[in-house]
């Protein structure tokens, strides 16, 4: 068969990268010495790393993360600061997505927080889950324009199918016990579907005062504690270390 037209039937099947890669390959001659099978191995092994990139890059773009890009890579890890190494290998591997095991970070501002929640959901987008960052003031201010909209129910849906959903600054801001009725029933929801996130400077410990139903209160603290892993960090400002290191021209890990 002819080369043109095998691209353009890659091309038709929505192949593009297949038969770019077909096309390079031949012209630098990257099939001499290899057999059939192997040349067509590697021709769909650069289709597939294409697709899989493509995949990451949308997942990262729906998870809502800041510019900053955090990674694992680049935590600081200190037992001063409340978090070693061993601490986040858990969230490498699928298992705690799969199991709907809850995160709660703990600690002061500026103490690395949501930096750490993005650096674990950028992981969770490598595994190929589907991960949104929200603001828990953010989230109640979502859900009440949808419902004046009529789209109440289907931000609630994607609420509950997001594998794993990141809840920043949690108990930051009041919130109406019709606010909390809403929070519990995504957190019922997606108990078995996937794991929460929680950033908060306030402990566990003192979550139930600060929510104006104490019923409701004692189901949200009883779910979201509930098998969860707790880190509590720890030490001063990273903001602050930030601020300090780049006037000395030094890269930041936070």
């Amino acid at each position: 068969m002819h080369l043109e037209t095998t691209l353009t039937q890659l091309r038709d099947m929505r192949l593009s990268v297949m038969a770019d890669a077909l096309q390079r390959r031949l012209e630098h001659g990257d099939q001499q010495g290899l057999s059939g099978e192997e040349f067509a191995a590697l021709l769909i092994e650069d289709e597939y790393c294409a697709r899989q990139q493509r995949k990451l890059t949308r997942l990262i773009a729906q998870a809502n993360f800041k510019p900053e890009g955090a990674c694992l890579e680049n935590v600081r890890y200190a037992a001063t600061r409340g978090v070693e190494k061993r601490d986040l290998m858990v969230f490498t591997t699928p298992a705690w997505i799969q199991g709907a095991h809850n995160l709660i970070l703990t600690g002061a501002t500026g103490t690395g927080k949501t930096y750490l929640a993005e650096a674990i959901g950028l992981q969770a987008c490598q595994l190929g889950y589907t991960v949104r960052k929200v603001r828990y003031k953010t989230l109640f201010e979502e859900l009440n324009a949808a419902r004046g909209t009529g789209l109440f129910l289907k931000v609630l849906k994607r609420l509950q199918l997001t594998r794993v959903l990141i809840l920043d600054d949690f108990l930051m801001t009041p919130a109406t016990t019709d606010d909390l009725a809403n929070l519990l029933e995504i957190i019922e929801d997606r108990s078995q579907l996937g794991p929460l996130v929680i950033t908060t400077q306030y402990p566990v410990g003192d979550w139930h005062p600060l929510m104006p139903d104490p019923t409701i209160a004692d189901a949200i603290c009883d779910r979201l504690v509930h098998n969860a892993h707790t880190i509590n960090l720890k030490g001063g400002s990273m903001r602050k270390a930030h601020a300090k290191n780049s006037g000395r021209n030094l890269p930041h890990k936070d």
